[in-house]
Parts: C-alpha cells; structure tokens; sequence
C-alpha cells in the first residue's frame, strides 16, 4: 500500500497571499509532483490547514486544484480551516454521525483513521469526548488490524514554540491510542517544522507544511517564518513493516549525475563535464553549454517553476 502524506498547504482565493508567499502556486506543484512521482498511490491525505483563512472562496480554489491528484484525497481540519464552509465546498465529504470531519479507510488489512482536531474557538487543538466516543469505538471493532492515526494538531509535545498550541487536555486520547495496541504510526500537522519522536511505544512524525517553514526554534520564543521546502511525505505499508519517504520540493541543488538506470532521465542536453553554473529559469537539471530552453520544456527531467514567490 502507498499514502501520500501532506499538510498544512494553506490555500488563498485567487490573488491573495501567505506572507508575501503564492501558497496555490506551491500547492499546485506540490500535486503536479506527487502525480508524477506518487501516481500510482492509494490515498493521498492532507493533514489540515487546507486553507489560509476559512473562507469559501479559498475552498473552492483548494478543491479546484486538488481535483487534480491521481489518486482518491481524504482532507483533514486544522486551526486555520473553518468546518462549515468545509462541507459546503466539498458536498462529497460525509460528516461522522456528530457532524465532526472523522473518518476511516480499510486498505489491504490495514486500518487508516483520520481524526478532527479543529477547535473554532482556539488555534489550539480539540479532541472532547464526543470525538473521542468515535475513536474508540472504530479502534475497538478492529482489535486486531494495525492502525495508522492522522491528525492536524499532535496530540504531546514536540519541543517546539508551537506546542503551546497542541490538543489541549490530550490524555484521554494518548491512553486510548496506547491501550488499543494495534496503533502503528500517528501522523500530525501544525508544527511547520519536520520531526519524530514516540509516546507510549507509538512512533509518531510531524511534516514539514506545503506553505511556511517555521524558523528552528527550542526556545519560548516565536519563530521567524521562511519559505522553506515543501515537503511531501511517501508512506509504504506491507504487511508489519511501514516506511515512511520524505521528497522536498523546492530545492535549489542541481543534478550532477545520472545513473543510466533511472525511469526519469535527464535528457541529452544534459552533462556534468559542462557548465553547471545554473540556469536563469531556475530550472532543476542545468542546461548544456548555457543554453535553455526550460520556459518551453515542461518535461519530468527539466522544468521551471511557474512564475511566484514560493
């Protein structure tokens, strides 16, 4: 089984901005790189923070350009997202039995459950009894089937500023996720920063976000914003054993070589005895002698970004 694994994309309606940043643009990159590299996925889950600001314009762009994934998308909430406008924009969503954005995918004997933390109170995280009534009981009816928990707030602390802002009064969902003991993995969102720890025996990682990476920061102080890579994780179950892959987008480093094996080779104008010294296009395989013809080549192998501040 293969999931791809996204958060925190942070969509705006059209012509509006992230701290000086074109998230859509980052986002639609985000999916035209998962197509190509993780087209044959299973399930593509985006942890939250699916837009900037809750708004119905925003959604209704978000689900204009995820409409372009490959594969089927299970959508999260987080503190930016607003429920209502949520469901309004994507009418194919069901709400569980409380009207929360809970649901689950059985795949190949594994168990995927995708919870709601959105508090519309609080940039925090919420997981009250009532959510949690649902956990227990999807976890109960497969005692036996490895779980895979996604999330848009962590349920513990990271060791980040941004742990301030964690489901609040977690404890409850912590012994619950520890005493199932079929939960494999719990993924999170929020934090902007990429990281892993464990709890109770429970691996968990948090993804760098599609939009701003938050400055490094242990201290309690709040970080500073950069663009940052955007980061796609790439999850792989059979059986026991789980792997979880990590593609940055957004890198600056050119390619210098190529194995001749590959399924996405560079073309001919492609060598690294040649002038490596970059292409004007930003383009990610340089150019042979400086010549580049980028702008007109959208191929796997040479590409330009399109034109924003990522």
């Amino acid at each position: 089984m293969k999931v791809v694994v996204v958060t925190d994309p942070h969509v705006t309606a059209p012509g509006q901005s992230v701290h000086g940043m074109d998230t859509n643009a980052r986002f639609s990159l985000c999916i035209e790189t998962i197509n190509e590299i993780a087209g044959d996925a299973d399930l593509c889950v985006v942890m939250g923070d699916l837009v900037d600001d809750g708004s119905s314009m925003a959604y209704a762009e978000f689900r204009r350009r995820a409409e372009l994934l490959n594969m089927p998308v299970r959508l999260l909430l987080g503190n930016h997202d607003n429920r209502a406008n949520f469901f309004a924009a994507n009418p194919n969503v069901l709400p569980d039995e409380n009207g929360f954005a809970q649901g689950s995918v059985e795949l190949e004997n594994v168990l995927l459950l995708f919870l709601d933390t959105h508090n519309p109170a609080a940039n925090s995280g919420d997981y009250h009894p009532v959510k949690l009534d649902w956990l227990k009981r999807k976890l109960a009816a497969e005692p036996k089937r490895p779980a895979y928990i996604f999330m848009h707030h962590p349920p513990f602390d990271t060791g980040f500023y941004i742990d301030h802002s964690k489901v609040v009064e977690s404890e409850a969902l912590l012994k619950t996720l520890v005493e199932a003991g079929g939960v494999r993995h719990v993924f999170v969102g929020h934090t902007h920063r990429a990281s892993s720890g464990h709890f109770g025996g429970i691996s968990w990682t948090a993804l760098h976000g599609l939009a701003n990476e938050n400055d490094f920061e242990l201290r309690p102080a709040k970080p500073n914003y950069r663009s940052g890579p955007a980061q796609i994780g790439i999850l792989l179950i059979e059986h026991a054993r789980s792997v979880l892959h990590f593609h940055d987008l957004l890198q600056p480093y050119p390619l210098i070589a190529y194995s001749g094996k590959s399924t996405r080779q560079p073309g001919p104008e492609f060598t690294a005895s040649e002038d490596l010294s970059g292409c004007r296009h930003k383009c990610r395989v340089q150019p042979r002698k400086g010549t580049c013809s980028c702008a007109q080549r959208q191929t796997s192998h040479h590409r330009s970004y399109p034109a924003g501040k990522y």
